[in-house]
């Protein structure tokens, strides 16, 4: 195996120098591109990539183009971090023991990366690789995880002590150890006499909260159920208890046995307890434990807490638990989230937003068919596609629990709409089996014009043209904005090559580049040959996700946008 990492350091992404393909016959035969075929579109190969994959036994299963990045991801476990704009490696990481295992698209913020391999959690910093911690969810994941700045949303399987189907676990990431430095010398016009309300946190706490014992567990649920909103949630129990202190050790004198009271006389209940680490159990003269003490399966805080701070042994970095969301229904989608809430897409045909903070339930659609693929984002929208053929337009924070989502616009498409749709700035580039591509308006949801049924699937788009591939693998060029046949509606491609042998799609909503990928390893990015695409442009709006003001607007590639950005606004 690491022979096989080595290997990825010296043959992978080294920008646009030729190699043989691999000639397997598992895998495809793909070569780049023929450089004639590509100036009749106008096109041209930016930089060329060869994965390395172990003969019969690997092969490329995910590639993400994610702001100026690209994440690809093997079936063996192989995690590989390049640069998008010049197919540089940056960094790889081998995940698991090299054995097969189902493979989730990575989830980003501004910092970090996280992927999910069987039921642990992995971070790392986006651009050095530099592992920041490897966390073990009890449970294997069911779809990708999704992150903003503040958190990790995961939706998992069962695991025991559960009830329903799927959770939803939301975690806070570790923050850095703020250890207090030399006071500050007050400031001009400031009273240096004037104590801070607020008192700063010791630095052995914060060491607690980020370095948790494994067992130890805290939960921000409120003490008190209110059960008037019971029939108002779908939230089923996900095996995980609130712990309370044990009120008996709360005036114990001293945490060395015998305990006594104070008073002096022995309490009788805690003199044959051996030890302090659970768990607790009583033992007779034989030493044969005889039952486990229920009264101290929870440790009162101080008690807890001072035995963690005398526990000197390392412990690892994990994130912090911010809450739980069980489901009696089945999560079909990876969770998408807009600034204060986290939504979630049902088999039982329901839509749910939770606030992100406190997982309190916000909204509760009942839908007349299932959502048939993971929605389009963009900005507060998302465009979501039905199995019966419809495209919804909704509002992301708009609605509640007694009006339902805030939904703009309803429009039929036709086919089975399994596809997420694509975004621009203008239009939503509905997808799917017996639809084809389908050109509606942002704003009103109308149709602009329909392709054939067999192209069926967007992966690129730039101002002017939009890319696709149809059934057999050909590539073709549309007019991105205009149909070609005004009066019925209907736009033919421009032109077409045939790329039957790149049959790993990969979708680009990062920039106007072109990603081919195929199994044997080689990658290819294209790009138009006008001036204007000289650098990387954003084409689809980033969805607005954190509660940063402007964070939709924010160029993080520094592409430097041609056209400002514009929301659509409430059909009126």
């Amino acid at each position: 195996m690491w022979q096989r990492l080595a290997a990825v350091l010296s043959v992978f992404l080294l920008g646009s120098i030729p190699a043989p393909a691999q000639v397997n016959n598992v895998y495809s035969r793909a070569t780049p591109p023929d450089k004639a075929a590509l100036e009749r579109l106008n096109l041209e190969i930016e930089w060329t990539a060869y994965i390395p994959v172990e003969g019969r036994r690997d092969t490329i299963t995910q590639v993400q183009p994610i702001d100026d990045q690209l994440f690809i991801q093997t079936r063996t476990g192989l995690l590989i971090a390049g640069d998008a704009n010049t197919g540089q490696l940056q960094w790889y990481v081998q995940l698991g023991n090299g054995d097969f295992a189902n493979t989730y698209p990575v989830a980003t913020n501004s910092e970090y990366v996280y992927v999910v391999h069987v039921t642990k959690l992995h971070a790392f910093h986006r651009y050095t690789g530099v592992v920041e911690f490897v966390y073990d969810m009890g449970s294997p994941a069911t779809v990708a995880p999704v992150a903003d700045e503040t958190g990790i949303y995961c939706v998992l399987g069962l695991r025991r002590g559960n009830t329903g189907n799927h959770r939803i676990a939301v975690y806070n990431p570790p923050r850095p150890i703020n250890i207090r430095g030399v006071q500050k010398p007050a400031i001009e016009f400031e009273d240096p006499n004037r104590r801070n309300d607020k008192p700063e946190p010791h630095p052995a706490s914060e060491l607690v909260q980020r370095y948790a014992p494994s067992r130890m567990y805290r939960s921000n649920l409120p003490d008190i159920f209110d059960a008037r909103n019971r029939s108002q949630s779908l939230e089923a129990p996900s095996g995980s208890l609130t712990s309370s202190g044990t009120p008996s050790l709360a005036m114990l004198g001293r945490i060395s046995p015998p305990y006594t009271m104070d008073s002096g006389v022995e309490t009788p209940s805690l003199a044959t307890v051996p030890s302090l680490r659970r768990p607790y159990r009583l033992r007779n003269s034989y030493q044969m434990d005889l039952q486990q003490t229920p009264s101290l399966a929870a440790m009162s805080g101080s008690l807890a807490n001072s035995m963690t701070l005398s526990d000197l042994r390392p412990r690892n970095v994990a994130p912090q638990l911010r809450w739980e969301f069980g489901l009696t229904s089945r999560i079909v989608f990876p969770l998408f989230l807009t600034p204060n809430r986290v939504w979630a897409v049902t088999d039982s045909r329901q839509i749910v937003a939770l606030n992100k903070q406190d997982k309190k339930q916000e909204l509760l659609e009942k839908l007349a068919d299932p959502v048939a693929a993971y929605p389009g984002r963009a900005g507060m929208y998302s465009y979501i596609p039905l199995s019966s053929g419809y495209v919804l337009a909704v509002e992301g924070t708009g609605g509640n629990l007694s009006g339902g989502a805030n939904i703009l616009w309803r429009t039929a498409i036709g086919g089975i709409g399994n596809r997420t749709p694509f975004v621009t700035e203008k239009f939503v580039y509905a997808q799917g089996d017996n639809s084809g591509v389908v050109c509606l308006n942002r704003k009103t949801g109308d149709v602009v014009w329909r392709s054939d049924e067999s192209a069926d699937r967007v992966i690129a788009a730039n101002h002017e043209f939009l890319y696709v591939r149809d059934r057999q693998g050909r590539f073709l060029v549309y007019d991105a904005k205009r149909p070609t046949d005004p009066a019925r509606g209907f736009s033919a491609p421009l032109s077409g090559i045939n790329l039957s042998e790149f049959n790993v799609h990969v979708v680009n909503t990062a920039s106007d580049r072109i990603f081919l990928a195929a199994d044997n390893g080689l990658i290819v990015c294209l790009r138009d040959k006008s001036a204007k695409y000289n650098r990387p442009v954003r084409i689809c709006p980033l969805p607005d996700i954190d509660r940063v003001t402007g964070r939709e607007n924010a160029d993080p590639m520094g592409m430097g946008n041609t056209e400002p950005k514009k929301e659509p606004e409430p059909r009126e």
